[in-house]
C-alpha cells in the first residue's frame, strides 16, 4: 500500500493534500481554516478539509442567497 505525502514541495511553494477530494493546494488559509492552533516552530495549524469542501461537509445549510429583495419588502 502506497501512502500520498500530506505535503509536497512545488515552484509555488508548500502545498497540502485535501484528505476529501485527494487534491493538493497552497497550504495558506486562502485554501484551508486554520484550526486555531501554533505549531512549536510558530506557523499555523491548518484543517485537513480544503474550505469547499470543508463548507459542503460539515455547513450544508449555508447557501449563497443573492436576492435580497425580501429585506426590502418589495415583492417581485
Amino acid at each position: 500500500m502506497t501512502t500520498t505525502p500530506k505535503l509536497i514541495k512545488t515552484e509555488l511553494g508548500t502545498e497540502k493534500l485535501c484528505i476529501c477530494c485527494g487534491e493538493y493546494f497552497p497550504a495558506t488559509k486562502e485554501f484551508f481554516y486554520g484550526t486555531g492552533r501554533i505549531k512549536k516552530d510558530g506557523s499555523h495549524s491548518l484543517e485537513a478539509n480544503c474550505k469547499a469542501c470543508y463548507k459542503e461537509r460539515f455547513k450544508p445549510w449555508v447557501k449563497r442567497c443573492y436576492d435580497v429583495s425580501h429585506r426590502y419588502g418589495v415583492v417581485v
